[in-house]
């Protein structure tokens, strides 16, 4: 499902796999509504590959998953959803970053 970004530089659209990824998709879409993102920096930019933010502290070592907010540390990660294996084809995918031990909080990179 496509869903609308708006930037200063400009309005970017993302595709979200809502059937195939819906923790995440819901992680992200909250996310967007509570503007956790606004003043995230990119801080990772890899030419024609990938730009990768969703961190607050702009470092890549921080960020959370929405309910941390409700449920504090217990929840401040959710578990990867491996299941359909999904490759980036188009621009614009979005995929949450893996923290090293198949979780994903708030970064996400495309």
């Amino acid at each position: 499902k496509g869903q609308q970004w708006h930037r200063a530089a400009g309005d970017h659209g993302v595709n979200l796999y809502m059937q195939e990824r819906p923790h995440a998709c819901l992680n992200f879409l909250k996310l967007c509504k509570v503007k956790y993102y606004n003043y995230c920096l990119i801080y990772n930019v890899q030419r024609d590959f990938i730009i990768q933010t969703g961190d607050p502290m702009g470092s890549g070592s921080g960020g959370e998953f929405i309910f941390c907010q409700l449920y504090s540390d217990q929840a401040r990660f959710f578990e990867a959803e491996k299941v359909p294996r999904i490759k980036h084809k188009n621009k614009g995918t979005v995929s949450m970053v893996n923290n090293g031990s198949d979780q994903h909080g708030s970064q996400f990179l495309m």
